[in-house]
Protein backbone atom coordinates (compact mmCIF):
# COMPACT_ATOMS: atom_id res chain seq x y z
CA UNK A 1 0.00 0.00 0.00
CA UNK A 2 1.31 3.83 -1.07
CA UNK A 3 2.22 4.86 2.39
CA UNK A 4 1.27 8.30 2.16
CA UNK A 5 -2.58 6.81 1.07
CA UNK A 6 -1.99 4.35 4.21
CA UNK A 7 -1.28 7.77 6.44
CA UNK A 8 -4.53 8.98 4.83
CA UNK A 9 -6.59 6.17 5.65
CA UNK A 10 -5.15 6.43 9.04
CA UNK A 11 -5.99 9.73 10.01
CA UNK A 12 -9.17 9.67 8.60
CA UNK A 13 -10.22 6.71 11.03
CA UNK A 14 -8.41 8.37 14.20
CA UNK A 15 -10.95 11.29 13.34
CA UNK A 16 -13.58 9.04 13.10
CA UNK A 17 -12.88 7.76 16.18
CA UNK A 18 -12.96 11.15 17.77
CA UNK A 19 -15.97 12.18 16.09
CA UNK A 20 -18.03 9.10 17.47
CA UNK A 21 -16.37 9.53 21.17
CA UNK A 22 -17.59 13.44 21.41
CA UNK A 23 -20.69 12.49 19.35
CA UNK A 24 -23.72 13.55 21.86
CA UNK A 25 -25.97 10.21 21.45
CA UNK A 26 -23.49 8.06 22.04
CA UNK A 27 -22.54 10.17 25.67
CA UNK A 28 -25.87 10.45 26.70
CA UNK A 29 -26.63 6.68 25.81
CA UNK A 30 -23.67 5.72 27.66
CA UNK A 31 -24.75 8.08 30.44
CA UNK A 32 -28.30 6.32 31.02
CA UNK A 33 -26.17 3.15 31.23
CA UNK A 34 -24.17 4.41 33.68
CA UNK A 35 -26.89 6.16 35.67
CA UNK A 36 -29.20 2.52 35.75
CA UNK A 37 -26.22 1.43 37.66
CA UNK A 38 -25.99 3.85 39.73
CA UNK A 39 -29.48 3.04 40.36
CA UNK A 40 -29.16 -0.41 40.77
CA UNK A 41 -26.39 0.16 43.77
CA UNK A 42 -28.51 3.36 45.31
CA UNK A 43 -31.84 0.60 45.73
CA UNK A 44 -29.48 -1.83 47.52
CA UNK A 45 -28.74 0.63 50.06
CA UNK A 46 -32.32 2.83 50.16
CA UNK A 47 -31.81 5.28 53.49
CA UNK A 48 -27.91 6.37 51.97
CA UNK A 49 -28.21 9.37 50.21
CA UNK A 50 -27.28 9.74 46.52
CA UNK A 51 -24.12 12.81 46.62
CA UNK A 52 -22.78 13.91 43.02
CA UNK A 53 -18.68 14.74 42.86
CA UNK A 54 -19.28 17.89 40.76
CA UNK A 55 -19.41 18.65 37.99
CA UNK A 56 -19.01 15.03 36.64
CA UNK A 57 -21.34 13.19 39.07
CA UNK A 58 -24.64 15.03 38.83
CA UNK A 59 -25.18 13.43 34.94
CA UNK A 60 -24.84 9.62 36.77
CA UNK A 61 -28.14 10.05 39.44
CA UNK A 62 -31.44 11.52 37.79
CA UNK A 63 -33.03 14.23 39.96
CA UNK A 64 -36.48 13.50 38.98
CA UNK A 65 -36.23 10.51 41.36
CA UNK A 66 -33.95 11.47 44.22
CA UNK A 67 -32.94 14.46 45.53
CA UNK A 68 -29.55 15.00 44.66
CA UNK A 69 -26.86 16.52 46.93
CA UNK A 70 -23.36 17.92 46.01
CA UNK A 71 -19.56 17.88 46.62
CA UNK A 72 -16.31 18.86 45.14
CA UNK A 73 -13.40 16.45 45.41
CA UNK A 74 -10.96 17.19 43.29
CA UNK A 75 -9.10 14.38 41.65
CA UNK A 76 -5.68 16.41 41.79
CA UNK A 77 -5.80 16.28 45.27
CA UNK A 78 -5.03 12.49 45.16
CA UNK A 79 -2.25 12.50 42.41
CA UNK A 80 0.72 10.78 43.02
CA UNK A 81 2.59 13.23 44.93
CA UNK A 82 0.25 16.04 45.14
CA UNK A 83 -1.93 14.12 47.79
CA UNK A 84 -3.64 16.97 50.17
CA UNK A 85 -6.71 17.71 52.70
CA UNK A 86 -7.81 21.25 51.24
CA UNK A 87 -9.54 23.41 53.40
CA UNK A 88 -11.15 25.43 50.81
CA UNK A 89 -12.44 22.58 49.15
CA UNK A 90 -13.84 21.28 52.91
CA UNK A 91 -16.91 19.69 51.46
CA UNK A 92 -17.49 20.24 55.48
CA UNK A 93 -21.20 20.16 54.37
CA UNK A 94 -21.49 16.84 53.63
CA UNK A 95 -21.13 15.98 57.66
CA UNK A 96 -24.50 17.37 58.22
CA UNK A 97 -25.89 14.78 55.45
CA UNK A 98 -23.86 11.78 56.71
CA UNK A 99 -25.09 12.88 59.88
CA UNK A 100 -28.72 12.51 59.11
CA UNK A 101 -28.39 9.48 57.45
CA UNK A 102 -25.56 7.59 58.99
CA UNK A 103 -23.70 7.53 55.70
CA UNK A 104 -24.12 8.46 52.00
CA UNK A 105 -22.77 7.23 48.32
CA UNK A 106 -20.58 9.58 46.71
CA UNK A 107 -20.75 9.08 42.87
CA UNK A 108 -18.45 10.16 40.10
CA UNK A 109 -16.59 8.03 37.01
CA UNK A 110 -13.46 8.39 35.43
CA UNK A 111 -12.49 8.17 31.90
CA UNK A 112 -10.24 5.61 29.53
CA UNK A 113 -7.06 3.97 31.87
CA UNK A 114 -8.75 3.55 35.06
CA UNK A 115 -11.44 1.97 37.32
CA UNK A 116 -11.99 4.93 39.93
CA UNK A 117 -11.52 8.64 39.71
CA UNK A 118 -8.63 9.77 42.24
CA UNK A 119 -11.25 11.71 43.89
CA UNK A 120 -13.08 8.24 44.95
CA UNK A 121 -9.86 6.40 45.39
CA UNK A 122 -7.96 9.11 47.05
CA UNK A 123 -9.14 12.33 47.30
CA UNK A 124 -12.14 11.28 49.64
CA UNK A 125 -10.13 8.41 51.78
CA UNK A 126 -7.98 11.25 52.83
CA UNK A 127 -10.81 13.02 53.88
CA UNK A 128 -12.46 10.25 55.92
CA UNK A 129 -9.64 9.58 57.55
CA UNK A 130 -8.35 14.01 58.16
CA UNK A 131 -11.70 14.39 59.69
CA UNK A 132 -11.50 11.55 62.26
CA UNK A 133 -8.17 11.65 63.22
CA UNK A 134 -8.82 15.54 64.20
CA UNK A 135 -11.92 14.59 66.01
CA UNK A 136 -9.79 12.21 68.13
CA UNK A 137 -7.03 14.51 68.66
CA UNK A 138 -10.44 17.52 69.19
CA UNK A 139 -11.85 14.98 71.88
CA UNK A 140 -8.32 13.84 73.99
CA UNK A 141 -7.94 17.45 74.37
CA UNK A 142 -10.74 18.65 75.28
CA UNK A 143 -11.36 14.94 77.78
CA UNK A 144 -14.41 13.98 75.71
CA UNK A 145 -15.25 10.61 75.39
CA UNK A 146 -13.80 9.34 71.88
CA UNK A 147 -14.91 6.39 69.40
CA UNK A 148 -15.27 3.01 70.09
CA UNK A 149 -12.04 1.85 69.06
CA UNK A 150 -9.99 5.19 68.10
CA UNK A 151 -7.03 3.05 67.09
CA UNK A 152 -9.27 1.90 64.32
CA UNK A 153 -10.71 5.06 63.77
CA UNK A 154 -7.73 6.75 62.96
CA UNK A 155 -6.36 4.08 59.90
CA UNK A 156 -5.80 5.75 56.48
CA UNK A 157 -8.14 3.07 54.05
CA UNK A 158 -7.21 2.53 50.36
CA UNK A 159 -8.11 0.07 47.84
CA UNK A 160 -5.23 -2.33 47.52
CA UNK A 161 -6.39 -2.54 44.06
CA UNK A 162 -5.70 0.88 43.12
CA UNK A 163 -3.43 2.43 45.70
CA UNK A 164 0.02 0.54 45.83
CA UNK A 165 1.60 -0.46 49.19
CA UNK A 166 4.02 2.24 48.81
CA UNK A 167 1.69 5.11 47.95
CA UNK A 168 -0.79 3.86 50.43
CA UNK A 169 2.34 4.54 53.07
CA UNK A 170 3.25 7.91 51.40
CA UNK A 171 0.30 8.89 52.11
CA UNK A 172 -0.39 7.56 55.54
CA UNK A 173 2.92 9.63 56.70
CA UNK A 174 0.84 12.83 55.84
CA UNK A 175 -2.61 12.22 57.73
CA UNK A 176 -1.63 13.23 61.09
CA UNK A 177 -0.29 17.20 59.10
CA UNK A 178 -3.57 16.81 57.21
CA UNK A 179 -5.60 16.58 60.34
CA UNK A 180 -3.35 19.36 62.16
CA UNK A 181 -4.39 21.27 59.58
CA UNK A 182 -7.96 21.10 60.06
CA UNK A 183 -7.23 21.52 63.78
CA UNK A 184 -4.75 24.56 63.18
CA UNK A 185 -7.81 26.52 61.47
CA UNK A 186 -10.13 29.57 63.13
CA UNK A 187 -12.54 29.39 60.29
CA UNK A 188 -13.53 25.84 61.13
CA UNK A 189 -16.30 25.21 64.10
CA UNK A 190 -14.59 21.51 65.38
CA UNK A 191 -16.83 21.25 68.34
CA UNK A 192 -19.46 21.32 65.95
CA UNK A 193 -17.58 18.62 63.45
CA UNK A 194 -17.35 16.45 66.73
CA UNK A 195 -20.52 16.50 67.97
CA UNK A 196 -22.19 16.11 63.97
CA UNK A 197 -19.53 12.65 63.53
CA UNK A 198 -20.76 10.13 65.85
CA UNK A 199 -19.06 7.11 64.44
CA UNK A 200 -15.77 7.34 62.32
CA UNK A 201 -16.07 7.66 58.29
CA UNK A 202 -14.70 5.14 56.62
CA UNK A 203 -14.78 4.83 52.57
CA UNK A 204 -16.30 1.68 50.69
CA UNK A 205 -15.71 1.21 46.81
CA UNK A 206 -18.11 -0.08 44.58
CA UNK A 207 -17.78 -0.37 40.17
CA UNK A 208 -19.55 -1.73 37.11
CA UNK A 209 -16.80 -4.60 37.99
CA UNK A 210 -17.42 -5.26 41.75
CA UNK A 211 -18.43 -8.44 42.70
CA UNK A 212 -21.30 -8.23 45.56
CA UNK A 213 -24.63 -10.57 45.82
CA UNK A 214 -27.56 -8.19 44.84
CA UNK A 215 -29.60 -10.58 46.76
CA UNK A 216 -27.47 -10.29 49.68
CA UNK A 217 -26.33 -6.83 49.99
CA UNK A 218 -24.04 -5.56 52.99
CA UNK A 219 -26.03 -3.92 55.86
CA UNK A 220 -24.12 -0.97 57.66
CA UNK A 221 -26.50 0.04 59.76
CA UNK A 222 -25.02 -1.57 62.91
CA UNK A 223 -21.17 -1.69 61.80
CA UNK A 224 -19.11 0.61 63.97
CA UNK A 225 -18.44 3.27 61.44
CA UNK A 226 -20.85 5.29 58.91
CA UNK A 227 -19.98 4.42 55.40
CA UNK A 228 -19.00 6.90 52.74
CA UNK A 229 -19.53 4.86 49.73
CA UNK A 230 -17.48 5.62 46.64
CA UNK A 231 -19.17 4.56 43.65
CA UNK A 232 -17.77 4.87 39.99
CA UNK A 233 -20.18 4.81 37.57
CA UNK A 234 -18.64 3.57 34.35
CA UNK A 235 -17.61 0.58 33.65
CA UNK A 236 -13.95 0.35 32.73
CA UNK A 237 -12.98 -0.10 29.24
CA UNK A 238 -9.44 -0.92 27.52
CA UNK A 239 -9.80 1.75 24.92
CA UNK A 240 -12.48 4.34 26.68
CA UNK A 241 -14.47 3.29 23.82
CA UNK A 242 -16.51 -0.20 23.26
CA UNK A 243 -19.25 -1.14 20.36
CA UNK A 244 -23.07 -1.82 22.11
CA UNK A 245 -25.56 -4.13 20.89
CA UNK A 246 -27.95 -1.62 21.12
CA UNK A 247 -25.85 0.23 18.26
CA UNK A 248 -24.14 2.80 19.96
CA UNK A 249 -20.72 3.33 20.86
CA UNK A 250 -20.52 3.15 24.85
CA UNK A 251 -17.83 5.85 26.20
CA UNK A 252 -16.29 5.37 29.51
CA UNK A 253 -17.02 8.59 31.88
CA UNK A 254 -19.38 10.41 29.14
CA UNK A 255 -20.07 12.52 31.84
CA UNK A 256 -16.51 14.21 32.15
CA UNK A 257 -14.94 16.96 30.22
CA UNK A 258 -18.63 18.27 29.29
CA UNK A 259 -17.81 21.34 27.48
CA UNK A 260 -16.27 18.83 24.77
CA UNK A 261 -19.94 17.30 24.09
CA UNK A 262 -22.88 18.90 25.63
CA UNK A 263 -23.59 21.67 23.58
CA UNK A 264 -24.87 23.84 26.14
CA UNK A 265 -27.03 20.99 27.98
CA UNK A 266 -27.18 20.55 31.75
CA UNK A 267 -27.24 17.01 33.77
CA UNK A 268 -30.73 18.57 34.83
CA UNK A 269 -32.22 19.60 31.27
CA UNK A 270 -30.91 16.11 30.07
CA UNK A 271 -32.85 14.22 33.07
CA UNK A 272 -36.31 16.59 32.40
CA UNK A 273 -36.17 15.46 28.69
CA UNK A 274 -33.92 11.96 28.43
CA UNK A 275 -36.97 10.47 26.95
CA UNK A 276 -37.08 12.65 23.93
CA UNK A 277 -33.36 12.83 23.63
CA UNK A 278 -32.47 9.16 24.03
CA UNK A 279 -35.18 7.60 21.63
CA UNK A 280 -33.89 9.84 18.89
CA UNK A 281 -32.52 7.61 15.44
CA UNK A 282 -29.31 9.84 15.12
CA UNK A 283 -26.53 12.11 16.78
CA UNK A 284 -27.93 14.89 14.20
CA UNK A 285 -31.11 15.12 15.40
CA UNK A 286 -30.03 14.81 18.76
CA UNK A 287 -27.86 18.05 18.74
CA UNK A 288 -31.06 19.35 17.08
CA UNK A 289 -32.64 18.48 19.98
CA UNK A 290 -30.34 20.08 22.35
CA UNK A 291 -30.19 23.28 20.64
CA UNK A 292 -33.56 23.56 20.81
CA UNK A 293 -34.02 22.38 24.59
CA UNK A 294 -31.12 24.52 26.03
CA UNK A 295 -32.31 28.23 23.79
CA UNK A 296 -35.84 26.79 24.87
CA UNK A 297 -34.44 26.92 28.90
CA UNK A 298 -32.17 29.97 28.29
CA UNK A 299 -35.77 31.93 26.98
CA UNK A 300 -37.68 30.70 30.06
CA UNK A 301 -35.15 32.38 32.17
CA UNK A 302 -35.32 35.40 30.25
CA UNK A 303 -38.94 35.63 30.74
CA UNK A 304 -38.71 34.83 34.34
CA UNK A 305 -36.46 38.20 34.93
CA UNK A 306 -33.97 35.32 36.14
CA UNK A 307 -30.11 34.84 34.70
CA UNK A 308 -30.15 31.56 32.96
CA UNK A 309 -28.68 29.64 36.17
CA UNK A 310 -30.10 27.24 37.42
CA UNK A 311 -31.05 26.94 41.05
CA UNK A 312 -30.21 24.05 42.63
CA UNK A 313 -30.53 24.74 46.21
CA UNK A 314 -34.06 25.27 48.21
CA UNK A 315 -32.73 28.22 49.31
CA UNK A 316 -30.42 30.22 47.01
CA UNK A 317 -28.55 31.64 50.16
CA UNK A 318 -26.80 30.89 53.11
CA UNK A 319 -26.57 32.83 56.31
CA UNK A 320 -22.36 32.66 57.30
CA UNK A 321 -22.30 31.23 61.31
CA UNK A 322 -22.03 33.78 63.78
CA UNK A 323 -23.55 36.47 61.73
CA UNK A 324 -26.39 38.54 60.22
CA UNK A 325 -25.07 37.81 56.47
CA UNK A 326 -26.66 36.14 54.02
CA UNK A 327 -24.83 35.22 50.28
CA UNK A 328 -26.82 34.15 47.85
CA UNK A 329 -27.76 33.91 43.76
CA UNK A 330 -29.88 36.60 41.90
CA UNK A 331 -32.87 35.45 42.92
CA UNK A 332 -32.36 36.08 46.61
CA UNK A 333 -32.70 39.06 45.47
CA UNK A 334 -35.67 39.55 43.89
CA UNK A 335 -38.69 41.79 45.15
CA UNK A 336 -40.73 41.33 46.77
CA UNK A 337 -39.52 38.54 48.64
CA UNK A 338 -36.39 39.47 49.17
CA UNK A 339 -37.37 42.45 51.47
CA UNK A 340 -39.33 40.19 54.23
CA UNK A 341 -35.90 37.70 54.09
CA UNK A 342 -33.54 40.52 54.63
CA UNK A 343 -33.50 44.46 55.63
CA UNK A 344 -30.43 45.24 53.19
CA UNK A 345 -29.28 44.27 50.25
CA UNK A 346 -26.21 44.59 48.17
CA UNK A 347 -26.40 43.63 44.61
CA UNK A 348 -22.89 42.43 42.94
CA UNK A 349 -23.61 42.52 39.57
CA UNK A 350 -24.70 45.11 36.38
CA UNK A 351 -28.19 44.00 36.58
CA UNK A 352 -31.15 44.44 38.26
CA UNK A 353 -34.94 44.25 39.44
CA UNK A 354 -36.19 47.37 39.08
CA UNK A 355 -38.14 47.44 41.93
CA UNK A 356 -34.97 47.59 44.30
CA UNK A 357 -33.49 51.03 42.79
CA UNK A 358 -35.00 53.30 44.88
CA UNK A 359 -35.04 51.78 48.04
CA UNK A 360 -33.03 53.26 50.76
CA UNK A 361 -31.61 50.25 51.99
CA UNK A 362 -30.10 48.45 48.49
CA UNK A 363 -26.71 48.99 46.95
CA UNK A 364 -26.27 47.98 43.70
CA UNK A 365 -22.09 47.52 43.25
CA UNK A 366 -21.81 47.30 39.35
CA UNK A 367 -19.42 44.28 39.07
CA UNK A 368 -18.94 42.42 35.48
CA UNK A 369 -18.54 38.99 35.31
CA UNK A 370 -14.81 37.21 35.45
CA UNK A 371 -11.73 39.22 34.74
CA UNK A 372 -13.68 42.46 33.50
CA UNK A 373 -15.03 42.86 37.04
CA UNK A 374 -11.77 42.46 39.15
CA UNK A 375 -10.74 46.10 38.90
CA UNK A 376 -14.24 47.11 39.47
CA UNK A 377 -14.26 44.79 42.70
CA UNK A 378 -11.15 46.00 44.17
CA UNK A 379 -12.56 49.86 43.67
CA UNK A 380 -16.45 48.81 45.67
CA UNK A 381 -15.17 47.09 48.81
CA UNK A 382 -14.75 50.95 50.68
CA UNK A 383 -18.26 51.25 49.19
CA UNK A 384 -19.21 48.12 50.18
CA UNK A 385 -17.66 48.72 53.67
CA UNK A 386 -19.17 51.65 53.97
CA UNK A 387 -22.79 50.60 53.36
CA UNK A 388 -22.32 47.64 55.51
CA UNK A 389 -21.73 49.17 58.65
CA UNK A 390 -25.33 50.68 59.79
CA UNK A 391 -26.80 47.00 59.04
CA UNK A 392 -24.24 44.82 61.11
CA UNK A 393 -24.44 47.56 64.10
CA UNK A 394 -27.83 46.99 64.25
CA UNK A 395 -27.38 43.09 63.43
CA UNK A 396 -30.04 43.45 60.84
CA UNK A 397 -30.26 41.13 57.88
CA UNK A 398 -27.66 41.59 55.21
CA UNK A 399 -27.73 40.13 51.88
CA UNK A 400 -25.06 39.74 49.51
CA UNK A 401 -25.70 38.31 46.14
CA UNK A 402 -24.29 38.58 42.14
CA UNK A 403 -25.24 36.03 39.43
CA UNK A 404 -24.58 32.69 41.28
CA UNK A 405 -23.74 33.14 44.76
CA UNK A 406 -20.12 32.08 44.14
CA UNK A 407 -17.56 34.65 43.18
CA UNK A 408 -18.02 38.59 43.03
CA UNK A 409 -20.42 38.03 46.30
CA UNK A 410 -17.94 35.83 48.10
CA UNK A 411 -15.39 38.57 47.43
CA UNK A 412 -17.37 41.27 48.76
CA UNK A 413 -18.63 39.07 51.65
CA UNK A 414 -15.28 38.51 52.78
CA UNK A 415 -14.01 41.65 52.67
CA UNK A 416 -16.66 42.57 55.36
CA UNK A 417 -15.75 39.90 57.36
CA UNK A 418 -11.88 40.72 57.55
CA UNK A 419 -13.01 44.61 58.00
CA UNK A 420 -15.61 44.17 60.63
CA UNK A 421 -15.07 40.53 62.68
CA UNK A 422 -12.07 39.37 64.55
CA UNK A 423 -11.26 35.58 64.27
CA UNK A 424 -14.03 35.31 67.55
CA UNK A 425 -16.31 36.47 65.48
CA UNK A 426 -17.13 39.67 67.18
CA UNK A 427 -18.30 42.84 65.49
CA UNK A 428 -15.65 45.57 65.67
CA UNK A 429 -17.24 48.48 65.22
CA UNK A 430 -14.25 51.07 64.21
CA UNK A 431 -12.15 47.73 61.99
CA UNK A 432 -10.32 45.26 62.70
CA UNK A 433 -6.69 46.99 63.42
CA UNK A 434 -4.57 44.30 61.94
CA UNK A 435 -5.44 42.04 59.12
CA UNK A 436 -3.05 39.18 57.92
CA UNK A 437 -3.40 36.63 55.07
CA UNK A 438 -4.05 33.67 57.54
CA UNK A 439 -7.30 36.57 58.99
CA UNK A 440 -8.32 36.28 55.38
CA UNK A 441 -8.21 32.58 54.89
CA UNK A 442 -9.96 31.91 58.10
CA UNK A 443 -12.45 33.88 57.06
CA UNK A 444 -12.87 32.39 54.06
CA UNK A 445 -13.34 29.22 55.34
CA UNK A 446 -15.37 30.27 57.50
CA UNK A 447 -17.87 31.26 53.90
CA UNK A 448 -16.82 28.31 52.91
CA UNK A 449 -18.30 26.39 55.58
CA UNK A 450 -22.18 27.87 55.58
CA UNK A 451 -22.04 28.07 51.85
CA UNK A 452 -20.74 25.10 50.33
CA UNK A 453 -21.53 26.79 46.61
CA UNK A 454 -18.88 29.40 47.37
CA UNK A 455 -16.44 28.94 44.62
CA UNK A 456 -14.48 32.62 44.95
CA UNK A 457 -11.34 33.11 41.92
CA UNK A 458 -7.75 33.16 43.04
CA UNK A 459 -8.18 36.86 40.79
CA UNK A 460 -11.47 37.92 43.48
CA UNK A 461 -8.99 36.70 46.45
CA UNK A 462 -6.06 38.57 44.95
CA UNK A 463 -7.97 41.72 45.26
CA UNK A 464 -9.31 41.03 48.45
CA UNK A 465 -5.73 40.69 49.44
CA UNK A 466 -4.91 43.68 47.71
CA UNK A 467 -7.04 45.71 49.02
CA UNK A 468 -6.13 44.51 52.91
CA UNK A 469 -2.27 43.93 52.44
CA UNK A 470 -1.23 46.77 50.30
Amino acid sequence: MNKGLFENEYHAGANQIRKDHKNILNRLRSIQEDADFVKEISSLFPRLPLVANERCGSWYIDPTERQVHSVYFKSTDGHMGQWDFNLRRGNLHLLDIINKYQGCIIVDSTRRGKRIPDSLSKTVPIWCCAINRAIIQYRSKHNLPSFLDPEKASQFHSLPSVVSRSEHAQIEERMDGFAQKLLDSNGINMESISKLVIKPLRPLWFTPQSSFFINDPPDYSDAPFWPVICLSASQAVESGCQARPGGYLYVQGSGDDQEAWCHGLTPKLFWQHAEKLLNVGTSTECEKMTHHLVNQAKQASKNNEDDGEEEVEEKPYDIIQGTSIAIGSRKSGKPPLCWKNFDFIINCTQTHYEANTDHPNYLQLPIAEGKKGQQKLLECIPEALTFAKKPLSAQNRLLIHCAKGQDRSVGIALAILVYYFDINMNFIPKGVPCVDKKIIHDHLLKIISSRPKASPTRATLKKVNTYFMS
